[in-house]
C-alpha cells in the first residue's frame, strides 16, 4: 500500500544517519559512556551502586547493565556497541509492537503499520540522542510495549493480566520511567470494572516489592540512596522542555479529532487513557532538572498507536465526509511527512551530500583517541568532560558530572566542597582541546549558504 511505502521510506531515510553514526567511537550523549561505565563493572563483577557519598552515582534499575554487561563480555565486544545495537532492535521492537496495539484495539492491520512506521520515522528524526544510543530507554519501552500487547491480548479474551502486568515490572527494573502503559494498563483494569484488576493489580505490586527487596539484599544499603539521589525540581525545567512537544503535537491533534467522533468505541476509549498517562508522565519528568526528550517517549509510542487508530477510523471523521475516507487518510499522512521534513536541521540530507559533515565524526573519534592517549599518560584518577575519553584511556569512573551538579543545585554540597573532595581524592580534570562528540553541524540552511 502507498501509504506504508511512504512512512517506511521517511523511517528508512531518517534511520540512515544514526545507524552510520554508530560505528564511530565517539560519544554521542553523555549518559553512553556513563552506561557503559556500569557495563563494564558487571562484566567485571564490581560494584554496580556505589557509596551514596562518593562522586559517582547509579540511579538506574540494574537489569539492562546485566543484559548488555553480559552480552558484551560473551561477544568479545565493547558493552558501547552492543548498546548502541539494542537501542536499534528496540527502536523496531516498537514499531511492531504499536502495529499489534492497533491491530487488537481496530482490527486493522496496514493502519497499524503506518502508525510503527510514524513512530521509527519521529524518533529517528527527533531522538537522535537516544536512538543508536548506548542507553537503557528505547530497550526497556521495547518490553514495555511487548507487555502492552500481551495485557490487550489477555483482556480481548476474558483472561487474566497478571503475566502482562509482570512483564511490566521486569521491564521497570530495565528503566524505571516508562510508566504511562502500566498506568494505563491498571487504569484500563478499573475503569473496565475488569474481574482480575484488583487481584493483578496486587499481586503484580507485591512482585515488583519483592524485586526492590532482592536488589537491596543483592547489591546492599547502597541500592535505594543510589536510586532516590537527589534530584532539583522546579517549573522551569518544564517550561524549558515542553516546547519540544510541537514535534508530536500534529499527531495528538489528529488523534484527539478521530477519539472525539469515536469516543464510545474501546480504541477511542483505551488510547485516551494511554495517551493521556503518557502526556502525564511527560509532562511530570520534566519538572526535574536533567531530563530530556526521552521523557516523551512513552508519549510518542501511545501516540503512534492513536495514529494508527485514527487512520483505521478515519472514515468516521467530519473531513471525510467532504473528500472521502481514502483522501482524507492521504491528508493525514501528508501533513504528518511535511512535519517531519519542514526543519532545518537535516542530519540525514548532510549525511548524502556532505562530504565535510562525513568527515566531521571520523575527525572526532580520532581527536577522542588522541586525547585518550593524554590521559593514559597521567598517573593517577582523572575526570573527563567527555566520559568516553577517560574510558577509552582505561581509567576509572571517578566523578559523575549530573550527580555532583545536582548536589550543588539541591544545596547538598557547595563547589568548594566537591572541589576540595576531589583534591581529597587526588582526582586531576583533564581539559579536553577537541572536540570528541557526535555533535556536527546539523543546519541545511549554514552548509546550502556555504555552497554559496
Amino acid at each position: 500500500m502507498i501509504y506504508v511505502a511512504a512512512l517506511a521510506m521517511a523511517a528508512g531515510y531518517f534511520l540512515l544517519f544514526p545507524i552510520w553514526r554508530a560505528q564511530f567511537l565517539v560519544e554521542i550523549w553523555p549518559t553512553e559512556s556513563w552506561n557503559a561505565y556500569w557495563q563494564d563493572a558487571v562484566a567485571a563483577g564490581l560494584p554496580l551502586y556505589p557509596d551514596p557519598q562518593g562522586l559517582t552515582g547509579n540511579n538506574y534499575p540494574p537489569l539492562s547493565f546485566y543484559v548488555v554487561g553480559i552480552f558484551a563480555k560473551i561477544l568479545h565486544v565493547d558493552a558501547l556497541y552492543v548498546g548502541r545495537w539494542l537501542s536499534l532492535a528496540g527502536l523496531l521492537a516498537v514499531a511492531l509492537e504499536i502495529s499489534a496495539a492497533v491491530r487488537i484495539l481496530t482490527g486493522a492491520r496496514s493502519w497499524g503499520a503506518v502508525g510503527g512506521l510514524w513512530y521509527v520515522a519521529i524518533m529517528a528524526r527527533n531522538s537522535t540522542t537516544y536512538v543508536g544510543a548506548n542507553d537503557p530507554q528505547i530497550a526497556g519501552l521495547a518490553i514495555m510495549g511487548a507487555a502492552l500487547v500481551w495485557f490487550l491480548k489477555r483482556t480481548a479474551v476474558g483472561r487474566s493480566p497478571l503475566p502482562a502486568l509482570l512483564l511490566m515490572v521486569v521491564a521497570g527494573f530495565w528503566k524505571h520511567n516508562n510508566i504511562a502503559i502500566p498506568l494505563a494498563a491498571i487504569g484500563w483494569l478499573f475503569a473496565t470494572e475488569n474481574k482480575f484488576a484488583l487481584k493483578s493489580t496486587a499481586a503484580s505490586g507485591v512482585v515488583a516489592a519483592i524485586g526492590l527487596a532482592a536488589c537491596v539484599a543483592i547489591f546492599g544499603p547502597n541500592f535505594i540512596p543510589n536510586i532516590l539521589a537527589a534530584r532539583s525540581y522546579g517549573v522551569r525545567t518544564l517550561l524549558a522542555n515542553v516546547g519540544h512537544l510541537q514535534w508530536c503535537a500534529l499527531a495528538l491533534l489528529i488523534w484527539a479529532l478521530w477519539a472525539w467522533h469515536e469516543r464510545r468505541t474501546v480504541a477511542a476509549k483505551f488510547t485516551a487513557l494511554h495517551i493521556g498517562a503518557g502526556l502525564f508522565s511527560c509532562l511530570l519528568q520534566w519538572l526535574g532538572h536533567g531530563v530530556s526528550g526521552n521523557a516523551e517517549f512513552d508519549l510518542i509510542l501511545a501516540l503512534g498507536i492513536g495514529v494508527g487508530a485514527a487512520l483505521a477510523g478515519a472514515g468516521k471523521l467530519p473531513l471525510s465526509l467532504w473528500i472521502g475516507p481514502e483522501r482524507c487518510r492521504e491528508l493525514i499522512i501528508i501533513v504528518l511527512l511535511l512535519r517531519l521534513v519542514v526543519s532545518d536541521r537535516q542530519e540525514t540530507a548532510l549525511l548524502l551530500f556532505s562530504q565535510d559533515f562525513r568527515a566531521s565524526l571520523a575527525t572526532n573519534e580520532t581527536n577522542l583517541l588522541r586525547q585518550a592517549e593524554q590521559v593514559v599518560a597521567r598517573p593517577g584518577d582523572v575526570a573527563c568532560a567527555t566520559k568516553l575519553i577517560c574510558r577509552t584511556a582505561n581509567k576509572p569512573f571517578v566523578v559523575d558530572e549530573f550527580k555532583v551538579e545536582e548536589w550543588i543545585l539541591t544545596g547538598k554540597a557547595s563547589r568548594q566542597e566537591i572541589v576540595e573532595k576531589m583534591r581529597v581524592a587526588g582526582i586531576e580534570v583533564f581539559k579536553e582541546t577537541l572536540p570528541a562528540t557526535s555533535a556536527p553541524r546539523t543546519s541545511i540552511s549554514a552548509w546550502l549558504w556555504a555552497l554559496k
